[in-house]
């Protein structure tokens, strides 16, 4: 009698020896010559496959698109994917020399903790907690004239569907106005990409949609969700853990971090950064503790930007008001400030918490 693990061993068996004899037409063993290989990576994305290998090929004069493969190169060398329309090459509008389309990578997610690459290259840890730990292979949109967002795609192998699937889009943006650093990185819902495999996957009809969903998602309204990088959550715990614990050299130090530019030289206006930044509508509370920590160590423009927005978008933060107020007093706007402060003290009035209203309010309302 055979095991019920031993049948299900089996099975597996069967669907991965099926999928490494699948056969490309024109070379041996469906794997192609050295000489037609553009880009070259190693992969792991199915489990039990030894030497998996990303390729992508050297598109010929008039392709319209670089034939993307994932292979075992093991003994005896299988495709085990294929897609001939993943990679589109599209002329730019602006650039008549330049293609615009995608580029493929790996990124690994841990648990909790995601990974994208933004327009500048550089690859930044997010916190997220509905990804699925493992590798993935991104596809990323890449524009000739557009420096201020692009899309990471992130497929990863479906055991079940027994395809490599789209799980994850991603819209990253970047500071266009400055230094060109990261503003913000959103999840978006799949929508008609869902369950979408990389071998069924066209991306030129992609790249398209992907245009228009930039536009939708400036409105805000959909169901995206902001996701909070690392390293700012990381930063962040420190500032706060100096400023209660009274070291204001390592406080002001680490406050520093988030003034974009660098130097004061350099230094990107506010309004060009810190809300995309650091406004997180699921976590307003977050915003205005970091609000707080901007007035505190003295960075009162970058204060007043935040919280002004905090204030807007969420009008029964009630200590957000106190926070602002406190913002204008130390820039020396004091009419708006007892603005704020007046404002601040209505509602805790209403609220009932007379007690609690420091004296600061009242004077300088």
């Amino acid at each position: 009698m055979i095991r019920k693990s031993d049948y299900l061993t089996l099975i597996a068996s069967t669907f991965l020896l099926a999928a490494v004899s699948v056969v490309w037409a024109g070379e041996s063993n469906g794997v192609p010559a050295s000489s037609k290989i553009f880009k070259s990576l190693n992969v792991n994305l199915i489990e039990g496959l030894k030497d998996q290998k990303l390729l992508v090929l050297k598109a010929e004069p008039g392709d319209e698109t670089q034939q993307l493969l994932v292979i075992a190169d093991g003994t005896k060398p299988s495709v085990i994917m294929e897609s001939k329309l993943a990679l589109p090459k599209i002329k730019n509008a602006y650039s008549p020399a330049s293609y615009d389309g995608f580029d493929v990578g790996i990124s690994i997610a841990a648990k909790n903790v995601i990974s994208v690459v933004d327009v500048q290259g550089e690859t930044v840890s997010l916190k997220y907690a509905s990804v699925s730990p493992g590798e993935y292979l991104y596809l990323k949109t890449t524009e000739e004239d557009n420096v201020k967002y692009n899309f990471n795609l992130q497929f990863k192998y479906d055991s079940q569907a027994k395809k490599i699937v789209l799980k994850n889009l991603l819209l990253v943006t970047n500071n266009e106005a400055c230094d060109r650093s990261l503003l913000g990185v959103y999840a978006l819902p799949l929508g008609r990409f869902s369950s979408k495999s990389l071998d069924e996957f066209n991306g030129a009809d992609a790249f398209e949609y992907l245009k228009t969903l930039h536009m939708e998602s400036q409105s805000g309204k959909d169901s995206r969700e902001k996701l909070m990088p690392v390293d700012v959550s990381n930063n962040f715990d420190k500032a706060l853990t100096a400023y209660k614990k009274g070291n204001k050299e390592q406080f002001n130090e680490l406050m520093g971090y988030f003034i974009a530019g660098g130097n004061e030289d350099s230094i990107c206006a506010p309004e060009t950064y810190v809300v995309g930044k650091y406004y997180f509508p699921k976590n307003p509370g977050w915003s205005n503790d970091l609000g707080f920590l901007f007035e505190q160590s003295g960075h009162y423009s970058e204060a007043v930007e935040l919280l002004n927005y905090i204030v807007e978008n969420n009008p029964g933060r009630v200590v957000a008001y106190l926070n602002l107020a406190d913002s204008y007093w130390g820039l020396g706007s004091k009419e708006l400030a007892a603005e704020n402060y007046k404002k601040y003290h209505s509602l805790m009035v209403q609220s009932g918490k007379t007690e609690k209203i420091p004296k600061r309010v009242i004077e300088r309302s």
